[in-house]
């Protein structure tokens, strides 16, 4: 493998990527009564443009999954996404986790997918499976429903097949900072959570890491999760401390996965290799 990454032959590739829109996870893990009235969830009335004012002032694009839920619920919000210049990814249906899931409910799930981005007329061209594990189903699932790209919980990247991998291992997720239990998927685990300062901290070794082993890696957002100003703050500063390490491309999750897609011969041939988090 070279490690050669993007037009300006940088060591390693880096994408900000965000998930989670409306209450569509909530509703699938039944924090929501089933005949919830929704439509003003905070995520999209308050975090998302919070969210798209910092981007732009940073000058970024980066990576939405949203779940496909949201395109009916919130068309708006998913267009206001596309009209700053960022990608639209997929993160399921009704953020059903995938390895938990049978493969006829993958196919509901699915096929309602499809439809929604038929109706808004906006297709997204990567997949983010809800808890980024596929469980025991074949990535040639999301290869027949049209996607170019998958990112998985995990360090597999490459390309399995032709379709490009983007990993994310579980110390990159916000939430192993924010989000009490969660945070013992950081390194190393902890109880209590910590500052957006602190997240910085840990995401620089992860960068040094990443160019050491010239590859790629994502770092998740929540968009409910950024309910804070210094957390929104925080991602700015990544976005810039990134920008500017010389060793470094920062990209979109779609960008990333054409360079992997263009340039097969420089990058492993990698199975899906999940990794489950280690509770």
């Amino acid at each position: 493998m070279s490690g050669v990454w993007g037009p300006d032959g940088r060591r390693a590739a880096v994408s900000v990527t965000f998930d989670h829109l409306g209450e569509a996870a909530e509703l699938q893990t039944g924090q929501l009564p089933a005949d919830t009235v929704v439509g003003d969830h905070h995520s999209v009335t308050v975090e998302l443009p919070r969210l798209l004012e910092m981007l732009e002032a940073h000058e970024h694009h980066v990576t939405f999954f949203v779940e496909a839920w949201n395109f009916d619920v919130y068309p708006d919000a998913v267009r206001s996404i596309v009209a700053a210049g960022h990608e639209i990814g997929w993160h399921g249906w009704l953020h059903e986790p995938w390895y938990q899931s049978s493969p006829e409910q993958i196919a509901d799930a699915l096929r309602l997918s499809l439809d929604a981005f038929e109706r808004l007329g906006i297709r997204p061209r990567g997949a983010r499976p809800p808890a980024g594990l596929l469980g025991g189903h074949s990535l040639d699932v999301l290869r027949e429903a049209g996607f170019e790209y998958v990112s998985l919980a995990g360090s597999s990247f490459g390309t399995d097949d032709g379709m490009p991998l983007l990993s994310y291992p579980w110390h990159t997720v916000d939430g192993s900072y924010y989000i009490p239990g969660f945070t013992r998927l950081r390194r190393p685990p902890g109880d209590e959570v910590v500052s957006p300062a602190q997240m910085l901290d840990a995401y620089r070794g992860v960068v040094d890491e990443t160019v050491e082993a010239g590859g790629c890696v994502a770092f998740v957002f929540h968009v409910p999760w950024q309910d804070d100003p210094e957390r929104i703050d925080a991602i700015g500063t990544l976005i810039d401390t990134l920008r500017a390490d010389e060793r470094v491309w920062l990209a979109s999750g779609g960008e990333i996965a054409d360079w992997l897609r263009a340039h097969p011969e420089d990058f492993p041939k990698s199975g899906h290799r999940n990794e489950a988090p280690a509770w």
